[in-house]
């Protein structure tokens, strides 16, 4: 037994010793990482500060989040893109807000919750005795639902689309859709028909009087970016990307209605001023480097979807979208997994780089969620750029970035943790801002079960 004892002492020594020197490595390499704790700490708590509002689009919150990262880049030093002022890229959102309306069938009105209106236009009124009458379109007791419903759309017309009752259960997740505020980054974006669905087991009409009120807005908005030019491949761009808008005030909870967003995504967003302090002290950039904070991701990515428009996607090599990185991932400590990670290789060499400091990179675990299709990230991917998201966010346990809101905030934040992220994404992304790697384009789009229309 004695014996048996000295032996496991002098193995479990041995582990340690070999232990110790994996991790002494790593730091050799990571503490020459110019990206320090308490720094990603004065970022991520000015940014989740209550004096940010939440970032909240509709009560300047958002406008005073701006002006600090604005003036991050500025005590940065980096470049103006595309001649952009304060680092501002300028759009207008399109707000569109259900007002009045009403459907009536022979002189009677049908009740709301069987009645989708969807239109684009700030006014439409349909009636039968109208010179050009509207089309009447039916999806019957046997038809596919979306297949009939794109070839209803196919026809490019308005029309009046009678649903009938076998389709109540789909029917009411496409009112639940349509019936609140949509938002979108330009007019190109609206559609240019409107679309009138009744749940009735009538197959025609001869009698209807329609009425559809919007009112259209038009909000001012900006993306913040920055830049550090490249050197000898200046016309490709790398972009580090996260947004900085969030909820703003949301419903009181034990005296807090402040949705602070310190995960999300302070934390992105701190990321990524601290990549563009980092590349600009290193210089050598062979690559121009982009730093982009993107507004209105919180009304269904407004900003992303402009940006994505107001850039050449053929010159962007890769898109390193960073979002709520501020806990630990499924995977434990020094991990993140990356969104669409089967869609390029851009994953494969950030594992191969992240494992020589001992940092996991690992594909998406909600892959069935698709969530490759529904971040920053994504308006650029669908124009076939390697653009992920890269992310720790535990959405099946995590309490505070649903309904929650009022705790997403510092106190939930691992700092130690995420500061290493932010040094992994800084160490295993050097290959491609010196040019000598480039990643795959997005190719498998098309077929994949998991697409989300955007």
């Amino acid at each position: 037994m004695n014996r048996l004892f000295f032996i496991l002492i002098v193995l479990a020594a041995s582990f340690s010793a070999e232990a110790q020197k994996v991790d002494t490595a790593y730091k050799k390499i990571t503490n020459k990482i110019n990206i320090a704790e308490p720094e990603v700490h004065r970022i991520i708590s000015s940014l989740a500060s209550d004096s940010m509002r939440g970032r909240g689009l509709t009560n300047y919150g958002a406008e005073i989040a701006a002006a600090f990262i604005e003036n991050e880049y500025s005590k940065i030093g980096l470049e103006q893109y595309n001649n952009y002022t304060n680092y501002q890229q300028p759009f207008k959102a399109i707000r569109m807000i259900p007002q009045e309306g009403y459907v009536k069938i022979n002189g009677v009105n049908i009740d709301p919750q069987k009645v989708i209106l969807i239109t684009d236009k700030a006014e439409i009124k349909w009636k039968n005795t109208d010179s050009v009458a509207t089309p009447v379109e039916v999806i019957g007791p046997k038809d596919d639902f979306l297949k009939r419903l794109k070839q209803i759309e196919g026809t490019k017309k308005d029309a009046i689309v009678l649903v009938d009752y076998k389709h109540a259960a789909v029917f009411g997740v496409f009112r639940s859709r349509f019936k609140r505020d949509r938002f979108e980054s330009d007019s190109s974006a609206l559609a240019k028909n409107s679309y009138v669905f009744i749940m009735d087991n009538q197959t025609s009409l001869s009698k209807y009087d329609i009425l559809v009120k919007n009112e259209v807005k038009y909000i001012s908005m900006y993306n913040v970016v920055g830049m550090i030019p490249g050197k000898a491949k200046k016309d490709e761009y790398v972009i580090f990307s996260a947004h900085y808008d969030n909820f703003g005030y949301v419903s009181v909870s034990k005296g807090d209605s402040i949705a602070n967003g310190a995960d999300e995504n302070a934390s992105g967003v701190t990321a990524v001023i601290e990549l563009a302090k980092y590349f600009k002290e290193q210089g050598g950039n062979e690559r121009t480097l982009l730093f982009v904070n993107y507004n209105g991701e919180t009304i269904g990515g407004v900003g992303s979807k402009y940006f994505s428009k107001n850039i050449d996607p053929a010159k962007v090599i890769a898109v390193y979208n960073i979002d709520a990185i501020g806990k630990e991932s499924k995977f434990g400590p020094r991990s993140a997994f990356i969104t669409g990670y089967d869609k390029s290789n851009l994953g494969e060499k950030m594992k191969a780089e992240g494992a020589k400091i001992n940092f996991k990179f690992k594909p998406d675990p909600y892959k069935d969620q698709g969530l490759f299709y529904q971040a920053a990230n994504t308006p650029l991917a669908l124009l076939g750029v390697p653009s992920h998201t890269f992310s720790t966010v535990q959405i099946d346990v995590d309490r505070y970035l649903g309904g929650n809101k009022q705790r997403d905030d510092m106190n939930t934040i691992e700092l130690n943790n995420m500061t290493e992220i932010i040094k992994a994404i800084a160490f295993a992304s050097k290959d491609l801002v010196d040019g000598k790697f480039t990643p795959d384009r997005v190719t498998k789009l098309r077929d994949d079960p998991n697409k989300r229309n955007q």
